[in-house]
């Protein structure tokens, strides 16, 4: 069965990046954010079903306690791959589509920036 973006709580992308280079920092995310979290549901699907690739987007179910471990995870992993460039996208529970656009650097401001999008 595909995975459903439209039912899930957090998507996460890489834009302005080649496929590949974004293919490849989507399972290195996946990786790094179900080794730290391992209850996290954590799904990648391709944007065009047509392409052989894996798919450079994250599709992610939070529980009620994920919130703050997904906020730790993506920033121990930006401040790892600054190379990177994330866009988190969510429905808020008022139907608000809110979206963040992150770039990989170590500060300790981006998990307090990731956890206050969830909010």
């Amino acid at each position: 069965m595909a995975p459903n973006p439209d039912k899930s709580d957090v998507l996460i992308s890489f834009p302005d990046m080649n496929k590949a280079f974004a293919n490849e920092l989507a399972g290195d995310l996946a990786e790094s954010l179900t080794e730290d979290t391992p209850s996290l549901s954590v799904t990648r699907f391709r944007d065009d079903p047509l392409t052989q690739d894996f798919g450079a987007t994250l599709a992610i179910i939070l529980g009620s306690t994920a919130v703050t471990a997904l906020a730790k995870g993506i920033a121990k992993w930006l401040a790892r791959r600054q190379d990177a460039r994330l866009h988190l996208k969510r429905t808020a529970s008022n139907g608000e589509i809110r979206e963040i656009t992150l770039q990989g650097q170590p500060t300790s401001r981006v998990e307090h920036i990731v956890t206050d999008f969830f909010r």
